[in-house]
Formats: structure tokens, sequence, C-alpha cells
């Protein structure tokens, strides 16, 4: 059974990379930039660990779609242009794997996650059910895990975390004080891992 593996090129998803290919799962990576304001950076990080897995990065550009999210009001948040990203996202993955001959789609999802978008768990759950009717498992494995203990997990399998990529501003650097900055470091200290991310000074 082939898989398909979300891939931001953060900790999360990383950190599944690694595990499934310990595991020795048959997946390739799919990166959509949907406009997110980190989405250069996300694609290096997720092109330097596919590389690394020797894993095929498969990538969707639906980054025009930001101007549609985006407004002169909105530009304090640019950096997130679709709130419901997984509403767009995971059907585009639904669809190309049952087009394309996936049998599943595995999201890297962890229990933080859902401090960030309302309404997460029934979307999620409509979402898998969307698969189950193309025949296509949606499958979530680690929603309700810590991201410190993925990132334990990743790691174990042999991630080197500094090269993955979270901040949401999409600089060379981490600003180490937007939420999923925050969230990073955070993981590392409840994991009890060195933090090996370089932060902009003011952080």
């Amino acid at each position: 059974m082939k898989a398909l593996l979300l891939m931001s090129g953060g900790l999360d998803s990383s950190s599944a990379a690694y595990y499934y290919t310990k595991k020795g799962l048959d997946f390739d990576c799919l990166f959509v930039d949907y406009g997110q304001k980190s989405a250069r950076m996300q694609l290096k990080s997720s092109s330097i660990i596919c590389g690394k897995l020797n894993k095929k990065l498969l990538v969707a550009n639906i980054k025009k779609l930001r101007n549609l999210f985006i407004s002169s009001e909105d530009w304090l948040k640019p950096h997130e242009p679709i709130v419901h990203r997984n509403v767009i996202i995971i059907p585009i993955a639904i669809a190309f794997a049952k087009e394309k001959g996936y049998q599943e789609i595995i999201i890297a999802s962890v229990k933080e996650d859902c401090e960030y978008e309302q309404n997460r768990y029934e979307i999620m759950n409509e979402l898998k059910r969307l698969g189950e009717i193309l025949g296509v498992k949606v499958s979530t494995p680690f929603a309700g895990m810590p991201k410190s203990f993925l990132l334990k997990i990743g790691v174990s399998s042999g991630l080197d975390p500094s090269l993955t990529y979270s901040c949401l501003l999409g600089h060379k650097y981490h600003c180490g004080q937007c939420s999923q900055c925050t969230k990073r470091k955070e993981a590392f200290k409840a994991a009890n891992l060195p933090d090996p991310t370089k932060y902009l000074k003011f952080s």
C-alpha cells in the first residue's frame, strides 16, 4: 500500500517522514503552496528532508488563492492567508491520491494544532468521510500526541531538527515570537532536547 504524506518541512511532518521511513512504509510527500508567507522556506526544508530520505516530493502550487483571502484590512496577519486551509488542502490531496493510486494520506497533526483552528476535530472527521467515499484512507495517527512526543520520535528515527522550518514569517531565521515558533520552543523544552534553531536576536 502506497501512502502520501502531507509535508510542510516543520517538526511534525518531518518527524513523521523519518518515523515512517524507518518503519519501511512506501510513501511520497506532497507540499502545498497556498500562498503562506513561509512557503519558500517550508519548501526548502521539505526538499532537504525528502532528499535525505530519498522520498519523492510533489509540489502543488495554488499560491494565487491567497489573493482571494487577503484584503487591505488583513495586513497584520499576511502569513496566514487561509485559516481553514485544511478544508482546501486535504480535498486536493484526496483527489490526487484517488487519481494516482495512493491508498492513504497521512497528516502529521498533533494535539496542539486544535488550538489554532475552530472545529478542527469536526472538520477532520468530515474530511475522513470524504476520503472513505473515494476509497482513500485519511490518517491522523499523531492527533492526540503532544508535539514534543512526536519530536522525540522523529529525532530517535534520525531526524536532524535543525533542517526543519516552523516560523510563520518566512525569514531565513525563525522569528522566535510567532505562534509556531513559540510551540517549537516549547516542544524542545518539553522533550528535554537541545534546540538547534537559529532565532532572530530580538526573540
